[in-house]
Order: structure tokens, then C-alpha cells, then sequence
């Protein structure tokens, strides 16, 4: 990966997807040559010291000079970010973080878990025609099923599933993935949502791969704090901002 650049990015285009949940496109020419699937970018939400750090969020999609990042509102630092006009600069550094590896098996279950859906979009155009894959996606309800027409349009149709049913399968998206990757030889797991998703995948499908995007409070995003780190079963720390976002789940402890 090359190394992060910090730049001033127009804002093309900022929209409401669903309650609390945006995108945003950006102009971006640098960022969006180098920028690669499964890589963050740390936005900064204001014009003065206040907050101090910066917001990780995954890179969705890129298309030519843009890059998209879809975001949900959780506090302070995102409510200001919402705010952000069409047509204002908005200051970027990245891309940040390795790029997502390619699982080497050939059936690749993919597994997304409300805002996490937004990540494994660009993860899918890459893997699209180079795996076999099946799209899983899976929300509190239909309004937050986001990006559906996104995966469509890649020749895709998601297995949708809601907390409560108002489309697809009713309860927990883990469940009908959990029996497509049983049911499939050598397949491995990707997949993206809340914590508790992530573990009952791995403790479910273990020894079978899975591999995640992992969420973590970041300080600096240059790997020396260790805010971000998650530990590894084996000892020793895997580093949210160096080592992932994207790693295989098997190995660490969640």
C-alpha cells in the first residue's frame, strides 16, 4: 500500500440512506488511485481543535477521482460530520490500514451486518468474476438494509434478513449464513457487523476461515498508541490500523 496522503476533498454529493446513516461522496483524485478494499480513511469532523481526533471510516466504494464513505451518526464526532454541505472541503487523510486479502478458497460467503454492510460493497466489486460468491446481508429492518441496489447492479442478489422480518428472513443474519457455509466445501467466511456477529460466526464455523473487518476505538492510525489493538490467541496484539482492519477472526479473541 502506498502511504497516506493528507488531503482537502470536495464533497460531491452528502444524502440521508436510512435513519442516523449517510453517504458521502468525495472528490479525491490522490486517495482514490491508491485506495484499495478493506482500507479506512481518518476524516476530520471540524475546522478547529475540537474534536482531536480524527474519524476512521471505511472506504465504500470508489468510482474514477471519487471515493465514497457511508457512515453511521454514533456521537458527537459523526453528528458533526453530518452536517457537512455539498460543494465544502473536507479534510481526509489515507488510505490507512492493509488492504483486504483475497481468500485463496473458491466459494466466498459474504456477510454483512448493518452499517458494516457498507465496507464489503467495494470488497465485492474486487472479488466479483474471481470468486464464487454468495452476498448475505441482514439489518434491525428494511429501511436499514442499505446498498441493495449497489450489490444488485454487480450481478448480485443479497439474501436479506431483519430483526424483525419486514423482508427476507426473520432474526439474525448469522442464520442462514451459517447454513450456506456449512453446506459449502471450501468456503471461506467474510463478513462485517457488530461485535457479537463477528464471535458467533468464528465459534459456529471454526475451523472453517473467517475473515472480518473489525471496528476499534483508533487514536493515531499509525499502529503507536495500541488503542486499536485486539489481542491474539496466541499472544501478542493485532493492531486495528496496521495489521487490519481486515483479519482472519479465527485467530484473535473478540
Amino acid at each position: 500500500m502506498k502511504s497516506a496522503t493528507s488531503c482537502l476533498a470536495e464533497i460531491e454529493s452528502h444524502r440521508q440512506l436510512a435513519d442516523g446513516i449517510y453517504s458521502l461522496w468525495v472528490k479525491a483524485p490522490r486517495i482514490a488511485r491508491s485506495v484499495r478494499p478493506g482500507n479506512f480513511l481518518n476524516v476530520r469532523v471540524a475546522d478547529g481543535p475540537d474534536p482531536v481526533l480524527r474519524r476512521p471510516i471505511s472506504v465504500c466504494d470508489v468510482k474514477g477521482w471519487s471515493v465514497r464513505l457511508v457512515y453511521r451518526v454514533v456521537g458527537r464526532g459523526t453528528r458533526m460530520l453530518s452536517r457537512f454541505q455539498v460543494g465544502s472541503e473536507i479534510d481526509l487523510l489515507g488510505p490507512l490500514g492493509k488492504p483486504a486479502p483475497r481468500p485463496p478458497e473458491r466459494e466466498v460467503v459474504i456477510c454483512g451486518g448493518g452499517i458494516g454492510i457498507a465496507p464489503l460493497l467495494y470488497l465485492v466489486r474486487d472479488l466479483v468474476g474471481r470468486r464464487r460468491l454468495t452476498v448475505f446481508l441482514g439489518a434491525k429492518n428494511r429501511s436499514e438494509l442499505i446498498l441493495r441496489r449497489e450489490f444488485g447492479s454487480l450481478g448480485l442478489r443479497p439474501r436479506l434478513a431483519t430483526d424483525d422480518g419486514s423482508t427476507g428472513h426473520k432474526g439474525p443474519v448469522t442464520e442462514p449464513v451459517l447454513a450456506a457455509a456449512a453446506a459449502a466445501r471450501h468456503a471461506a467466511v467474510v463478513a462485517c457487523g457488530p461485535r457479537p456477529m463477528l464471535a458467533e460466526l468464528v465459534r459456529s464455523l471454526d475451523p472453517v476461515p473467517v475473515w472480518g473487518f473489525v471496528e476499534e476505538r483508533l487514536g493515531c492510525g499509525s499502529g503507536i498508541c495500541y488503542c486499536c489493538a485486539l489481542p491474539k490467541k496466541s499472544g501478542g496484539y493485532i493492531r486495528f490500523c496496521q495489521e487490519g482492519p481486515v483479519v482472519r477472526l479465527n485467530g484473535v479473541l473478540l
